[in-house]
């Protein structure tokens, strides 16, 4: 698996969008995450940052990590979110890799399509670029029927992970009811959107270890695949168990060899990388591996990279055709804590995997290509073989603390004020401040008022002397992190308005037009001084007719698939920074431009009732905040 193939996770299907995802890995690198969510929603991180929706929520180990040494900060990747983890025991790991994503039409539309997908790989350009990793992957559309089996696995990967978040993380808004909360909407639509596919009777092949070993799920799913008695078995992971203090064979191999019903003739064989083999390397050394065959894993690209799939492979081999098989891949490594432990021990992992069938016949040389199987590959020598090191434990680094303050909204009435969402374990005290303010104390139940130009976009929270954090602030219509849109003239203002659809990634970049605003804005103003007031009235009424005027033919012309991406355009554009001395003479003429655009001939005719409502709401937001109604 390549960078590209990785990345291609989060690609949508042919014209659809990002709606929303849950990723879950034991770490995951900015540089990484920030490819996965551009791909994913097709915007660059500016872009995702005037829009201010959160479509990616990751949940990663609670353990800081080289890659990781904190909660990413809200803005650091625009349009991603990631939970604060709960205290847990220092011997847990959270090591599952898994991806759940569902696809829209448009970018404020509902779910069509969802997406599951189970790898072996971090969310790391380590594990993308230099090592040799395994995805399984399951599309499935909401508009037809999808095999019963894809949907008991999609229900099934949602389950995992409302389980994982209820015991590992703290969810900012879980106090508040679901229709409040903006932080997670897109979250609770598809855990939802997932969790009805669930059929009666249909088991999945999506396994998890947070109650129960991995192994006894493999078996299960092997005994129940396989029909008849198989010869080969072919194992690969990333790293083994750790050595004991006397040479013999690791447990896991002892056990593995029970996973299905295997002829008196049958082949094992055991890809390791002999510089981080554990327990395999003191056993190996002796050359005395009893029926199985050690073998250096092969890159069929020859990159060298260094394996760190782990996935065991049954199947009936004869004349050089490989059938019948049935194959487990998934984040739990051939080891006592990846597959023989679970998340509830207090030395266990918390694992993910899926089992199926592998129908296909195919050739030695295929299965070189996809297993990294090689069948003539240089043999090992016993100098090579080295213990190494384990990488399916915690790194011997602390725990992340989350912060007393999970998140804060904005809540515009009765008056305006910034609510705090306290960690339900936390103390009752803290310090915050935002851009513009200076640290205050605040209590559980204190109410923080805002003044009326105040739109904290990030809160800074202090506890404990010196521990502090950076968390988001949701504004009432769900947006995070974000401030309306300045603009120094109208001119900007209204092209940014009609600048709609937005253009996709690769036709903008962050740094577009930052320079020439600034001129453009010096300019005007200059042009706009020594005007009398007849001048300015009447460039008011030409500035709202053409307002009016351009918004109507704009959206008239707009298809019904594009209505909800246009409204949710028009409410943030129309909060825009229109030239104060324009907006204050449409106050003292009385001038409310929003007014004539609620008239049926100047809306889009193929409004529904819901989005009729959000438009007028929309209106009457916009003239209240312009201070025009």
């Amino acid at each position: 698996m390549s960078a590209e193939t990785l990345l291609d996770i989060f690609v949508p299907p042919e014209d659809m969008f990002g709606y929303g995802a849950a990723l879950v890995a034991m770490t995951g690198a900015e540089d990484f995450l920030e490819e996965a969510v551009q791909r994913f929603t097709g915007l660059r991180p500016r872009q995702r940052a005037e829009l201010g929706n959160v479509f990616v929520h990751l949940m990663l180990d609670g353990h800081a990590s080289s890659s990781r040494l904190q909660v990413f900060p809200p803005g650091r990747i625009p349009g991603l979110h990631e939970f604060q983890p709960r205290a847990t025991n220092p011997g847990s790991l959270l090591h599952a890799k898994v991806a759940l994503l569902a696809f829209a039409r448009n970018r404020m539309g509902v779910p069509v399509h969802l997406r599951l997908a189970v790898m072996t790989a971090n969310f790391t350009y380590t594990s993308a670029r230099q090592q040799l990793e395994l995805v399984w992957t399951v599309d499935v559309p909401l508009e037809g029927t999808a095999p019963a089996e894809d949907r008991a696995d999609v229900a099934a990967a949602a389950a995992f992970i409302e389980t994982l978040l209820a015991r590992r993380f703290h969810r900012d808004e879980q106090q508040l009811p679901s229709r409040a909360r903006k932080l997670t909407a897109r979250l609770d639509t598809l855990l939802a959107t997932a969790a009805s596919l669930a059929p009666v009777n249909c088991k999945p092949r999506f396994i998890h270890s947070l109650d129960r070993a991995l192994y006894a799920q493999i078996q299960e799913g092997f005994r129940g695949a396989l029909d008849s008695k198989k010869n080969l078995l072919l194992c690969g992971s990333g790293f083994y168990e750790e050595p004991s203090g006397t040479v013999r064979k690791p447990t896991v191999f002892a056990r593995l060899e029970n996973l299905g019903v295997f002829t008196d003739s049958v082949q094992r064989i055991a890809l390791v990388e002999p510089g981080e083999s554990g327990a395999v390397a003191t056993w190996a050394r002796e050359g005395k591996t009893e029926g199985w065959q050690i073998v250096r894993p092969m890159d069929a690209l020859g990159f060298n990279r260094r394996l760190h799939a782990k996935f065991v492979f049954a199947a009936y081999h004869r004349d050089g055709i490989v059938s019948n098989g049935c194959l487990y891949l998934g984040s739990g490594n051939l080891s006592r804590r990846g597959i023989l432990t679970h998340g509830e021990m207090p030395m266990g992992n918390v694992e993910t995997g899926v089992v199926f069938a592998v129908d296909e016949r195919f050739d030695r040389e295929a299965l070189e290509r996809s297993l990294f199987y090689p069948d003539k590959g240089r043999p090992i020598d016993k100098h090579e073989w080295s213990v190494g090191r384990v990488g399916d434990k915690p790194e011997d680094l602390p725990l992340l603390e989350a912060p007393p303050i999970l998140s804060a909204m904005i809540d515009p009435a009765p008056s305006r004020q910034l609510r705090l969402l306290w960690r339900e374990d936390a103390s009752d005290s803290a310090s915050i401040t935002w851009t513009g303010r200076h640290w205050f104390d605040v209590r559980r139940d204190d109410d923080v008022l805002l003044e009326s130009t105040e739109n904290p976009t990030a809160l800074h929270v202090r506890a404990g002397g010196d521990r502090e954090w950076v968390v988001p602030v949701v504004d009432a219509a769900g947006r995070v992190g974000w401030q309306p849109p300045r603009f120094d003239t109208y001119a900007d203002a209204l092209a940014a308005l009609l600048d709609f659809p937005i253009r996709p990634a690769e036709a903008t970049d962050d740094r577009d037009g930052a320079e020439g605003a600034e001129e453009d804005g010096g300019g005007a103003q200059g042009a706009r001084t020594g005007k009398t007031m007849e001048q300015a009235k009447r460039y008011a009424l030409h500035a709202a007719a053409e307002l009016v005027e351009e918004v109507a033919a704009l959206q008239a012309a707009l298809p019904k698939s594009m209505l909800d991406d246009w409204l949710d355009h028009l409410d943030r554009m129309f909060r825009a920074s229109f030239p104060e001395d324009l907006i204050a003479t449409w106050r003292t003429h009385r001038i409310n431009v929003f007014v004539h655009l609620r008239e049926p001939e100047l809306r889009s005719p193929h409004l529904t009732d819901k989005q009729r409502a959000r438009y007028f709401e929309v209106l009457d937001g916009a003239a209240h905040a312009l201070g025009l109604r």
